[in-house]
């Protein structure tokens, strides 16, 4: 990238910061059926009603028998974020609705049956790519400069790269616990 390109790119985002209203950093805890992911959170006001969201954390797994695809799966790995938020103020506090688009580089040990009844055991790596849509309530706390968020979401797990034998993908459903603090 050229020196110019760069200064454009350093002006635009300069431009884009002072102008956003309020940043925040945090935490959320995510659970759906087959695991939980634990994320640090990043989140950036576009403008008055819109937000940018970035999230890294980890996905850790256990579809038991929820596989359609083997007899157990588990695994974990790690990954990230990027949404795209816009809140709607009611009462004391928000609602939200997103858009979000998750990256998951993943490690997956699993069991099945193979031939003669026999169970047969390996590991497979995935690349998944999950988008979701989420809605929820966040709520501030009094005398801080702080909230609590509480969101579902719903989404499609696809396993974009594969590496070793198939594994579940599909429909998500997840529940999320959100602390953020306002700078």
């Amino acid at each position: 990238m050229d020196k110019r390109a760069l200064l454009g790119l350093f002006l635009v985002v300069g431009i884009w910061y002072s102008h956003a209203q309020e940043t925040a950093v945090g935490v959320s805890f995510q659970v759906y059926p087959a695991g939980f992911i634990p994320t640090l959170n990043f989140e950036h006001e576009v403008n008055e009603n819109t937000s940018l969201l970035f999230r890294a954390g980890a996905n850790f797994t256990d579809r038991k028998d929820f596989s359609d695809v083997n007899i157990s799966e588990e695994g974990d790995g790690f990954g990230g974020t990027v949404g795209l938020r816009k809140h709607f103020p009611s009462g004391n506090g928000k609602f939200i609705a997103g858009l979000n688009l998750d990256v998951w580089s993943m490690h997956i040990d699993w069991t099945d049956m193979g031939p003669a009844d026999r169970i047969i055991s390996g590991s497979t790596y995935i690349l998944v790519v999950q988008p979701w849509l989420e809605g929820g309530y966040f709520l501030p706390f009094k005398k801080s400069n702080s909230e609590i968020g509480l969101t579902l979401g719903l989404g499609r797990e696809i396993n974009a790269i594969t590496s070793g034998e198939e594994v579940e993908q599909g429909f998500i459903a997840s529940i999320s616990l959100q602390y953020l603090i306002l700078l």
